[in-house]
């Protein structure tokens, strides 16, 4: 389950995981990602990123557009929610050895199908959960 919170200025969008399965936990925050970017709430969807990546980007709204344009060639691409898509996604956990947390691959759903663009988040173990980072979009 997420929780918002927040720290001073900042508002943070931690994963608490009652499940104990981090993989249904993160596909279901990937999934609700996706759907808010098929709604056009870009703005909303990038908000729930808690940290920069490992190179220092906190991802934009306007970074993600660019992106979905680049990978379409098109500026008319939508994604799509991802509960309309018949078939199942292509998804990978791996935990870090280090045992910080896990880094998770999720297809993107684009104009009603999944394709082989990909989303690697990290969610990263802190003390009140796992911090959501999106490291980055790309086809894999």
């Amino acid at each position: 389950m997420a929780q918002l919170f927040s720290l001073g200025r900042l508002r943070a969008f931690m994963i608490q995981s009652f499940t104990g399965k981090p993989e249904v936990e993160f596909s279901r925050f990937a999934r609700d990602w996706f759907r808010q970017l098929s709604r056009g709430e870009f703005c909303e969807a990038v908000s729930r990123l808690d940290e920069p990546n490992s190179y220092g980007v906190r991802w934009s709204e306007q970074q993600v557009r660019d992106v979905l344009r680049d990978y379409a060639r098109s500026d008319s691409v939508r994604v799509t929610d991802p509960d309309s898509v018949g078939t199942e996604p292509h998804s990978s956990l791996v935990a870090f050895k280090d045992g910080r947390g896990y880094s998770f691959d999720h297809d993107v759903p684009i104009d009603g199908r999944w394709s082989d663009l990909t989303a690697q988040f990290e969610f990263l173990r802190r003390p009140s959960g796992y911090a959501v980072v999106l490291q980055d979009i790309h086809v894999l």
